[in-house]
């Protein structure tokens, strides 16, 4: 190996996804998020002799359901298996997972950058499992905790085949596919609750060359800035060893990424397959699934965010920015089609749905509708565009018109909010803005033509936000002959 050779980045990212279950994988038990610490377990989480795993259907819906959005093949028979290893936080002893017979092959996801532009990046497969318990470290003190309430909570394993080439693939790759799971209602994908967790291998070699280099796996990164950081960290230390002609320094091994310190530290040297001895779970019989109700489950996917994007494209002229942004979550998008569909015109309902509609679901907690009805501000945005309410106005009080429950126009006409547009009234309006500001009608006169926007304003400001700007712009233009 030269050290003068260009280098290649490889990239394989394994990501665990909670599944949006009530109960756990096996077992009746709850799995809600920031409970009090072994309240969530039974004989099942606690693996009591005697107890007997039993399959929560709905996390097998929802396995497939990423399967199908993925693009998977998917198999109607699969199998549970036994992974073996000693953690405090694993009271049986074994994880129950799939190995042999996982139900999911196949499938990618296609992603973007600058760099590389478009690429499909395709899966090797898609697996459930149980999740471990948790193991809280003490700041002070020699013990360790362990808070089972996450032991058997539904997971999935969706394993990329290693095709990324950098850091910021990685993150586009990430995201699309979180995009893509929380749209289909998979799971809520949140990586500061753990319902994400990513774990990345990452290897150099030389440009050309079709073998894989030493591996290192970075294990349970939890936001998208360690994963960029993590990675970036490790190909330069890979790098930096090879450059030095020290590659064979590099070691297969697992490693845990330090946030304050920005470097990876080692965990333990990687297991190999064998050394979880896999086997076949003796208490659980194969998943078996008709093809009927495979097809029912494909029938009710949604229709998927990079289609519904390019269809906002052709459909409404949005951008490509815009249409990714808006396809960005399930339910900002549906807001948008609602907004549309109620007769707002669609580059105004976009406008309006990222401004102010997100603002008032954000700082509320309730779903976009609930927060900002849609027929509500779908009037609001007409009575802007028709001209008869001004558009800074609306936006002052569109808090109160919409918790009102009033009809906005309604509202609007209680409140003298309603521009005026009848000549007479404008053309006082507009003598009386004349007659307190001499020097800007000289500068107007003179040529600055740009200083008509403060008569326009001065206007206003004497209409007490009644005059249409748009007409008392119009008039002001013909006063003084300006074209356009």
């Amino acid at each position: 190996m030269l050290a003068s050779q260009e280098l290649e980045v490889v990239i394989g990212l394994e990501v665990h996804v909670q599944l949006a279950t009530r109960t756990k994988l096996f077992s009746g038990v709850t799995c809600a998020f920031g409970q009090e610490p072994n309240t969530q377990v039974d004989v099942v989480s606690l693996g009591l002799p005697g107890s007997l795993p039993v399959l929560n259907q709905r996390a097998v819906e929802l396995a497939f359901r990423a399967g199908l959005a993925l693009g998977c093949d998917l198999h109607l028979v699969s199998r549970f298996d036994r992974k073996h290893y000693g953690y405090p936080d694993l009271p049986k002893g074994y994880q129950i997972s799939q190995y042999e017979a996982p139900y999911c092959t196949g499938g990618g996801v296609q992603i973007h950058t600058a760099q590389w532009g478009t690429r499909f990046i395709p899966l090797t497969r898609i697996h459930m499992e149980e999740d471990a318990g948790k193991l809280v470290h003490q700041e002070r003190g020699p013990f360790s905790e362990v808070d089972l309430n996450r032991a058997g909570t539904p997971l999935i394993e969706i394993v990329s085949e290693p095709a990324l080439r950098s850091p910021a693939e990685a993150h586009a790759y990430l995201s699309e596919l979180r995009r893509i799971l929380r749209w289909c209602g998979v799971g809520d994908c949140e990586m500061q609750e753990g319902s994400l967790r990513c774990d990345a291998n990452v290897s150099i070699r030389p440009v050309g060359e079709s073998r894989l280099g030493t591996k290192v796996e970075i294990k349970n990164l939890n936001s998208f800035r360690g994963i960029e950081a993590s990675l970036a960290f490790e190909i330069e230390q890979q790098s930096a060893l090879w450059r030095a002609g020290r590659y064979a320094e590099v070691v297969q091994a697992t490693k845990l990424w330090d946030p304050d310190a920005k470097v990876t530290q080692v965990m333990r040297t990687k297991e190999e397959e064998a050394d979880y001895r896999y086997f076949p779970d003796p208490d659980l019989p194969p998943v078996v699934v008709s093809q009927e109700t495979l097809d029912a489950w494909r029938a009710a996917l949604p229709e998927l965010p990079a289609v519904r994007a390019q269809r906002f494209i052709a459909d409404y002229d949005f951008s490509e920015s815009l249409a990714g942004e808006l396809t960005g979550e399930c339910e900002v998008a549906d807001y948008v089609e609602a907004l549309i569909a109620a007769g707002a015109p669609p580059r105004l309902a976009a406008n309006w749905t990222r401004e102010e509609a997100l603002r008032r679901h954000g700082g509320r907690g309730h779903a976009m509708s609930e927060a900002s009805p849609v027929a509500a501000l779908a009037e609001i945005i007409q009575l802007v565009d028709g001209g008869e309410v001004a558009r800074v106005v609306a936006k002052e009080v569109l808090d109160e018109c919409l918790d009102s429950g009033l009809p906005p126009r309604e509202f609007f006409s209680q409140r003298g909010l309603i521009q005026v547009r009848d000549a007479g009234q404008l053309e006082a309006w507009i003598a009386q803005a004349l007659a307190d500001n001499p020097q800007v009608v000289a500068d107007i006169e003179g040529g600055n033509h740009k200083a008509l926007g403060r008569l326009v304003g001065a206007t206003m400001k004497l209409s007490a936000g009644q005059g249409d700007p748009k007409a008392i712009n119009a008039a002001l233009r013909t006063r003084f002959g300006i074209d356009g």
